[in-house]
């Protein structure tokens, strides 16, 4: 005759062994608890068994049988339940992984009875199904802790982050604002309400361009971003802001949200920063210079060969402008420099960079951009500059060549890129200019007369080829020289003494 034991001396008799095989599968579905001692883990599924033994001892109506289901029922549930939620939420589990840890409970025990039973009658039946009533209440007390534990948390953590000095954001992956506390809010000088589900763009933000990259950055590259920002809030107080952009990750390893902090960097900090920022922005325009621009550009390029993407490269070198400046002066040409930089800066969007590589040539950098959209913002870009200035009450009529190269179908390296850009410029230029030029392969076996020299210029330079000559200046009243000029020629080895 089959020996049939009821489920609640089950689990009492077979408690060590029921806890081993269940150590064993919670282990498996939260591998980052192995070498948490086990008593912490056991004694909580004990609770539960010693509370599921004693809730199949008791008589239930069909009412507190569906109440139990909701974490309703009469026995101290939410006692062990609310003790387990709390103690896995401070484990780091989730609550998926809380949620599977019962279901194992439940499985593992469930298994072992059948197995012991060796066959079901409908009292065993009637068992299993209060057996699973009580898990159903454990679930659901247990859920209930860890959500408040949670809620707890975040309501604790906001408040800090709120009373905090320092500003303090966090983004989704897009760029938009979740959530800001009251320093940052002053610090982009709107109200907390205007900035929720916005962009730095959106919102004018003088370092968006920056700001979106590193957020960009943190996504996709999964790693800690720190940069240095220099912001002038509203009352016209300059902050040299030292942030951390620090990527939130979700149970399946996505990031899903960028937390951004701030410090205010001290006064010795300034002085790097203002080094840095000389060394990487045109001082006139206050452009990314070559320098920061090559910067850019190569990680442009790492991030869309990441995303297996496209980004494109324009240069621009404008035409008629040595006119203009020979005519109007060299501070008016500058004001006329100011002027372009700001109109082009205006046709493209706050992920994208526009720099001076000196003199009046310029560059753009669209990111993730085709070679159709490419064109349509080079065409804007040629429209404003054909738009006339206003330069110390001179009308100014100037245009722009531009070479447009996209990645990677004219070049899979910055160097093989910026030469296709500036064949490309130089093509337009030699057509007469004001016109937009796109790299084709045929280029790559040609090249100007313009480009020839300006390759050949860098040889001259090593090779000490430049000479200096000064002429005199002589005031034609008096005879007398009154100074000098310094004039730099080029001793061209082929072609003679060049004058430029």
């Amino acid at each position: 005759m089959i020996n049939r034991m009821k489920l609640a001396v089950f689990i009492r008799t077979k408690m060590e062994q029921l806890l081993d095989d269940w150590e064993q599968a919670v282990l498996e579905i939260a591998p980052e608890l192995k070498g948490v001692d086990s008593i912490v883990l056991r004694d909580h599924a004990r609770g539960m068994l010693e509370f599921v033994a004693g809730d199949l001892g008791t008589l239930q109506t069909s009412d507190e049988a569906a109440n139990k289901a909701l974490g309703k029922g009469k026995m101290p549930a939410p006692d062990i339940g609310g003790e387990h939620g709390k103690n896995r939420r401070q484990l780091g589990m989730s609550m998926l992984q809380m949620m599977q840890e019962l279901r194992a409970l439940r499985a593992r025990v469930t298994r072992a009875w059948v197995v012991a039973q060796c066959g079901f009658t409908e009292k065993d039946i009637d068992e299993l199904v209060r057996f699973n009533e009580a898990i159903d209440q454990l679930i659901a007390t247990s859920i209930a802790s860890f959500a408040a534990h949670t809620d707890q948390v975040s309501r604790l953590i906001q408040a800090m982050l709120k009373v905090s000095p320092d500003p303090a954001a966090i983004f989704e992956p897009d760029g938009r604002y979740l959530f800001l506390n009251a320093a940052m809010a002053d610090l982009v000088n709107s109200p907390h309400q205007d900035v929720i589900g916005k962009t730095a763009q959106e919102l004018n933000l003088d370092s968006a361009t920056a700001l979106h990259d590193a957020i960009i950055t943190s996504v996709s590259t999964g790693q800690t971003q720190r940069r240095e920002y220099h912001h002038c809030s509203p009352a016209g107080r300059e902050l040299y802001l030292d942030c951390q952009f620090i990527p939130v990750f979700n149970d399946s390893n996505e990031v899903e949200a960028v937390v951004k902090t701030s410090r205010n960097i001290p006064e010795h900090k300034k002085a790097e920063y203002q080094v840095w920022r000389n060394a990487n922005f045109d001082a006139l325009t206050g452009l990314p210079n070559r320098r920061l621009f090559l910067d850019r550009l190569q990680q442009t390029l790492l991030e869309s060969e990441r995303k297996r993407g496209t980004f494109a490269l324009l240069f621009i070198d404008l035409d008629h402008f040595k006119q203009a400046n020979d005519q109007l002066g060299h501070r008016s040409g500058d004001r006329l420099l100011m002027q372009v930089a700001e109109r082009v800066s205006g046709k493209v969007r706050a992920m994208d960079t526009v720099a001076r590589l000196g003199g009046d040539e310029f560059t753009l950098i669209l990111k993730e951009t085709s070679r159709e959209d490419a064109e349509e913002v080079a065409r804007g870009v040629l429209a404003s500059l054909e738009q006339v200035f206003n330069v110390d009450s001179h009308r100014v009529h100037i245009s722009g060549s531009i070479g447009l190269t996209v990645f990677p179908d004219d070049g899979k390296d910055v160097d093989q890129l910026i030469h296709s850009a500036d064949q490309a410029m130089y093509s337009a230029k030699e057509q007469g200019g004001q016109r937009i030029q796109v790299f084709e392969s045929w280029m790559a076996q040609s090249e100007s007369e313009h480009m020839r020299l300006n390759r050949e210029l860098d040889d001259a330079l090593r090779e000490n080829q430049l000479e200096v000559y000064y002429q005199p200046i002589i005031d034609i009243r008096t005879g007398i020289i009154s100074r000098a000029e310094a004039l730099l020629r080029w001793n061209h080895p082929d072609k003679g003494l060049l004058a430029k």
